[in-house]
This record gives C-alpha cells, structure tokens and sequence, in this order.
C-alpha cells in the first residue's frame, strides 16, 4: 500500500454566537484565560499569557489521554514525558504559533501480528484496544488580532486522522456564550498552486454515465443497468493549462454510440474530469472536474518534494518543522493577510 506523507492547508475561520458580529483570537483567549481564574478576571491580559491559556487548552483535552472516535475507531493524543511535561507540541519561531507531533490511528482493526522471522508461528489477534500509532504533524497560527487562522496538516495517503482530527481543531475555538464551532476551509497557496499548473501536464479525459442498455434475443427483451466509462489518455506533455479550453471542446465532441440508445456527445455525460500531473515532482495525477474554474484545481502535496523522508517514509521531522513554518511565514502568511503586506512606498 502505498504510504506517501502529504501536507495540507486550512483557514480557520471564527464563528461568533452573535450573528451580526465578527469575533478574533484575542477575545476567545480571554475568555479561556478568564474561566480559569473566575476570581481574578483581567480585561486585557499580555499576549504571552493568552498564548500559554491556549496552550494548556489544546493540552487538557489530548495530553496523556486519547481523543476517541467511536464511529470511525480512529484516536489520538499527545505524549507526555515522565515528569508530565510536554515537548511534542511547543511554541514556534513566532509566539502565534503552536506546532508540534501528536501520535494517532487506527483502532480495532481486527488485524494479527505476525513475525517476519517466524511466519509458520502463530500469530496474534489484536485487541479491540489495540490502537496503530503513527506521528503527524500539525501547526496553528492564530494572530490575536484577526478572525481567521491557519491549520497546517501532515498526513500520509493510506494512514491519515484529518477526519478526526480537523473537528477537535473546531472545536478548540468554542467558548460558551462566546463562540461556536470555528469553520475549517481547504486550499492550496496561490504561489503552490501557480508552480504546479505550469509545470503540469493533462495525462487523460474521463467522462462517465449510466445506461439503460437493452437486448432482443428470441423475442425476450432484456434490460441491463451499467455506468459507461470513457477514458481517452495523452501519450505526451502536450495538453497543458494554457490550452485545455481547446482541448476540452475537442474531446466533449466525441460521440459515443451504443446500441439501443441514440448516439450522444460526450459533453452530455453527467462526469466529466481531467487528471492533472506536476511532471516536475513524484506526485500522482490529480482529478479535478472539466466543469470546474481552473482555479480550483487542489493538488495533493507530497512532503518527498520539499523535504527527506526516513526509509520507512516518515518524514524528517525536523526538516518538516523548518518547511512548514518558512511556507507559512514567506507563502501563506501574504495570501491570507494581505493588509499586513501593503507596500506603503
């Protein structure tokens, strides 16, 4: 199975209980900072202190225990040394940040343990408890005084807790009487993105769409259901972003014809998509729908193109660290806030 370490971007926007109003980091961090000490309630606290307030936050709920999804049977938690510290998950090279590893997976699994040196021995069920742990990554950026942030996310292709973990981020920015549930939203840096289109090549067009397809034999007619799958793949570089609008009407004139049905365009299919490869790196093709602006093409980002990877294919975690703080800070940071990069020359 394939196990490929990825990275991912998210914006974390805030969720106000009043309807008519926008909240910021700064106001929840109070208040987190204000619920644990009710007698000694400050109305603007120093910024370091509401950054550790969060800290000890994110701590209480996953330090030393496991965050559960019974419904997925997937957990996670964050480790704590013998002295009940924590120094997975720290401050990064700006005090907004907090970054570090948690450790999560599958559970349940109904899987055995075997022994490559032994393969006639008897293997081991796993318990029901049983949990396969790998180390993932993460970074927060929340700027005290703004109402969106930053969640940036390793994973693997196979092995991933995005789906478990990503709703504990919601959640983190919920204070009673104060706020909801945050909002996370995918994409992909516009700098990341631009890169890839022009270095990308379009690999093959699939179009899709079920049929009634019937059949006279002996005065019985039968009637089967199927999906009918067009698949036309290019056996060079030469369809790009810059031409696809041409390529794109060429092939939705095709016409597919099957028996017992009238003939039809293509461009009538119900799915129609293009795979997309950045032939610059190792990255498999990315889908993305023909009826879709071009700037909504996501491509997955394989971390074997930024950073080193150990044999096993775990990243090098401290090369992961640098690269992610450096993106978000020269790519990231420009995009999301570009009030705070205006060239007042």
């Amino acid at each position: 199975m394939a196990r490929n370490p990825k990275i991912e971007f998210f914006k974390i926007k805030l969720n106000s209980t009043k309807s008519d109003s926008t909240i910021t980091f700064r106001e929840i961090y109070t208040e987190l900072y204000n619920i644990k000490n009710p007698k000694n309630t400050v109305l603007h606290p120093p910024e370091k202190k509401l950054m550790k307030t969060f800290l000890e936050h994110l701590f209480n709920n996953i330090s030393g225990k496991f965050k559960v999804d019974n419904t997925k049977k997937k957990a996670f938690y964050v480790k704590k040394n013998a002295n009940e510290k924590n120094t997975n998950v720290k401050f990064g090279t700006d005090n907004s940040i907090i970054h570090g590893l948690i450790k999560g997976g599958p559970y349940d699994t109904g899987k055995e343990e075997g022994d490559l040196n032994n393969p006639l021995g008897e293997n081991k069920k796993l318990k029901k408890a049983s949990i396969l742990l790998d180390d993932f990554y993460f970074l927060l950026y929340t700027p005290m005084d703004k109402e969106v942030g930053i969640l940036i996310l390793q994973n693997y292709t196979s092995d991933q807790i995005a789906d478990i973990f990503k709703p504990f981020v919601k959640g983190l920015f919920r204070v009673e009487k104060t706020s909801y549930n945050a909002y996370l939203q995918e994409f992909m840096p516009a700098k990341m993105q631009k890169e890839f289109k022009e270095n990308s090549a379009i690999k093959k067009f699939v179009f899709s769409n079920k049929y009634l397809i019937s059949d006279l034999d002996e005065d019985v007619i039968s009637t089967g259901k199927f999906t009918v799958q067009l698949t036309i793949s290019s056996s060079d570089n030469n369809i790009n972003i810059d031409n696809l609008p041409y390529w794109k009407k060429i092939m939705r004139k095709i016409k597919f014809d099957i028996p017992g049905n009238d003939p039809r365009f293509v461009e009538s299919f119900n799915n129609q998509k293009a795979y997309i490869k950045d032939e610059a790196s190792k990255s498999n093709p990315t889908p993305f729908s023909l009826d879709d602006d071009l700037l909504k093409i996501q491509a997955t980002i394989y971390l074997e193109n930024h950073i080193g990877l150990e044999e096993n294919r775990i990243p090098k975690w401290n090369e992961l660290e640098k690269f992610a703080q450096k993106t978000l800070k020269e790519i990231v940071l420009p995009e999301v806030y570009p009030e705070d990069y205006i060239d007042e020359n």
